[in-house]
Order: structure tokens, then C-alpha cells, then sequence
């Protein structure tokens, strides 16, 4: 009798070793077209667009099933009692807010931004060779609109809207929508 009752005892405490419940809602993550590719947990530093469309940063205090708990401040550049810059925390308290109330979170600081991959380029170049064409025009005394200068204004027009198109493709931030999504763990 012994035996199969502590042979029953160790049935039961495997079963219930076995059973393991994950724990939940304390991971916020940004996922790039369902990829991960950024996790915050309590403690870390967060930037992100509310939903009135002002800019957040702070340290998450709590990440829970729906909602996280940010510990605003910001870093300003103040002088010093010596003459120098160093920079000031100004505190501005806690903020509670449900996840899809975050429209987009910041890009990473540090990381380079070309000038060809978010459209300066194109834009500035596409206005400064039209200008150019039309000024060549105007010295030489030619038709600004004649039939050998509309193509090259045309082009620089051209030129300018790609560079537009451009810089509204690639933001300087991480937009959620059809793209970026975030949820928590």
C-alpha cells in the first residue's frame, strides 16, 4: 500500500511540476512587421508620441497587461556654477496610459540618417537646379519657358516631389500603424 500511494505522491508532484504558468504583461515590445526589434522592461529608458501628439521620455515604473507606467523628465542643457554646459533633469511626474494611446516611438539616438534615404537631397538638389536654370536664363537673356529649358525646370520640379515622397516614407521616427506595432508580454 505504501508504494503505490507514493508512487500516486509522485505522479501528482510531477504533474504539477510540469505545469508552469508564463508570466504575463510585463514586457513591452515594438515589433517591425510582426519581427521584434525592440523590448522595454521596468527600469528602461522610453521616447515615444502620445496620443495629443507630444513627445514623451522617461523610465517605465510598471509594464502590466494593457498598460504602462512612465516617470517623465526631461534633459535640458543648463550652465554651471563654472561657466560650462552640463545637462539638468527636470522631473515632470508619473503618467499612466494604455498602449494604444503610443503613436510612434522615437528612432534611436546615434544612429545616422542619410541625406539620400529620407529625401534632403533630392529636394534641395531638385530647387537649387531649377533655380539655377532659371537664373542661367535670366542672365542670358534667353525665354525662361523656351522649349530647351521646360525640361531641365521640369526636372528639378520632379526631382523636389520625389525627395517629398521620400522624407514622408522614411520619418525620423518609428510611426505604429501598417508597419510598426506594439504590444505587451
Amino acid at each position: 500500500m505504501k508504494k503505490v500511494t507514493l508512487l500516486l505522491f509522485c505522479t501528482c508532484l510531477l504533474a504539477l511540476a510540469n505545469m508552469v504558468v508564463a508570466q504575463s504583461g510585463n514586457v513591452l515590445i515594438l515589433k517591425d512587421r510582426g519581427v521584434t526589434i525592440k523590448s522595454f522592461t521596468k527600469d528602461n529608458y522610453i521616447e515615444f508620441e502620445f496620443s495629443n501628439r507630444q513627445w514623451i521620455t522617461g523610465q517605465i515604473q510598471w509594464v502590466k497587461n494593457d498598460s504602462i507606467q512612465v516617470k517623465q523628465y526631461a534633459l535640458q542643457t543648463a550652465m554651471t556654477a563654472y561657466g560650462t554646459y552640463g545637462q539638468d533633469t527636470l522631473k515632470l511626474g508619473t503618467l499612466t496610459l494604455h498602449i494604444n494611446e503610443i503613436r510612434a516611438f522615437a528612432k534611436d539616438k546615434g544612429r545616422y540618417q542619410s541625406v539620400f534615404a529620407n529625401g534632403a537631397f533630392l529636394k534641395y538638389g531638385g530647387v537649387l537646379y531649377s533655380g539655377l536654370n532659371i537664373t542661367n536664363s535670366i542672365i542670358n537673356k534667353e525665354a525662361v519657358f523656351s522649349s530647351r529649358n521646360v525640361p531641365s525646370i521640369a526636372g528639378g520640379i520632379v526631382a523636389y516631389f520625389i525627395g517629398r515622397w521620400m522624407s514622408k516614407k522614411n520619418p525620423p521616427y518609428r510611426p505604429i500603424g501598417k508597419r510598426f506595432s506594439v504590444e505587451i508580454l
